[in-house]
């Protein structure tokens, strides 16, 4: 893996396809290759190989690159679920997804317009724990992990890490209160 830096250019990616600069964390420009389009446009109605087949899905949802969304057994993923996973989203067991969750892994340049403009962005991951209930239309954004045994408040947007035990909410999410793990 190649180690991604501030600025698309810093790093000589250009042995790789536009695919493997997503996958690796890197910059990557999602216009400058049509077939991240269709991959995208192919996943839509395609099985998703990374549910644990004992899931609860209740359609519809949307996850753009489905070979990237992980989920464990006995996990409910709620309806209009969605996730823009090229940085790999997992979800641990005994989940419960609540409607309208949206996981979203790109990242954009947040100080240079030029970049953004030109379409660069590069993926982080998130991971969600065992045990972990979300209420309804929480979002969590890229590169966040968060703990076993953790209950998000509808509506909360989290922005970064959380430990196992907890209660969060707000925007951005917080630790509401600690509560007792196994």
């Amino acid at each position: 893996m190649i180690k991604r830096t501030d600025n698309p250019g810093d790093v000589d990616t250009s042995a790789m396809s536009q695919w493997e600069r997503a996958i690796s964390g890197n910059w990557y420009c999602y216009a400058a290759d049509k077939t991240l389009e269709n991959r995208i446009e192919a996943s839509k109605g395609a099985p998703l190989p990374g549910i644990h087949p004992s899931c609860n899905v209740i359609e519809p949802i949307s996850i753009d690159y489905p070979e990237r969304f992980v989920v464990g057994e006995n996990t409910l993923l709620n309806h209009h679920l969605e996730t823009l996973s090229a940085g790999m989203v997992t979800i641990g067991k005994n989940c419960f997804i609540g409607p309208h969750a949206r996981f979203y892994t790109p990242n954009h340049h947040i100080t240079d317009l030029a970049f953004r403009r030109a379409g660069w962005q590069y993926d982080a991951p998130i991971t969600v724990g065992d045990d972990v209930w979300f209420g309804g239309s929480v979002v969590v954004c890229p590169g966040v992990t968060i703990g076993n045994n953790v209950v998000v408040a509808a509506g909360s947007v989290v922005t970064k890490d959380f430990p196992s035990n907890v209660i969060i909410g707000g925007n951005p999410a917080r630790i509401i209160k600690e509560i007792e793990g196994e």
